[in-house]
C-alpha cells in the first residue's frame, strides 16, 4: 500500500500513550490515542516503528490514511535489548 508519509513521536502522560505527528496537508499536529502506555497496541507500534492512521483533516473520506514513522524507534528493536561493544585491546 502506498500511503502518504510523515514522522511522529510517541508521547505518554498519566500512563496513556499517544502518537503525535505534524500533518502533511494542514500543517497542524494530530494526536492519536493508543491506550495504556504498557498496552499491546503501543508495544506493536514500537516494534514495527510506524503506525497507519486516518487523516482527520480531509473531511472524513474513507480510505484516507497516512503512515507515521515513529522517530527514535529502531524497526524490530526491543527496548530491553542492550547493545554490547567490543572490548578494548589491552595496552
Amino acid at each position: 500500500m502506498n500511503l502518504p508519509h510523515g514522522r511522529g513521536r510517541i508521547v505518554t502522560a498519566s500512563g496513556m500513550a499517544s502518537i503525535v505527528a505534524r500533518c502533511p496537508l494542514c500543517g497542524g499536529e494530530h494526536h492519536y490515542g493508543k491506550g495504556d502506555d504498557n498496552g499491546t497496541e503501543i508495544a506493536e507500534i514500537r516494534l514495527r516503528g510506524f503506525s497507519d492512521e486516518w487523516l482527520p483533516c480531509q473531511h472524513d473520506l474513507p480510505g484516507n490514511f497516512w503512515r507515521i514513522a515513529i522517530s527514535g524507534v529502531q524497526h524490530g528493536a526491543k527496548s530491553s535489548s542492550g547493545r554490547r561493544s567490543k572490548p578494548l585491546p589491552s595496552a
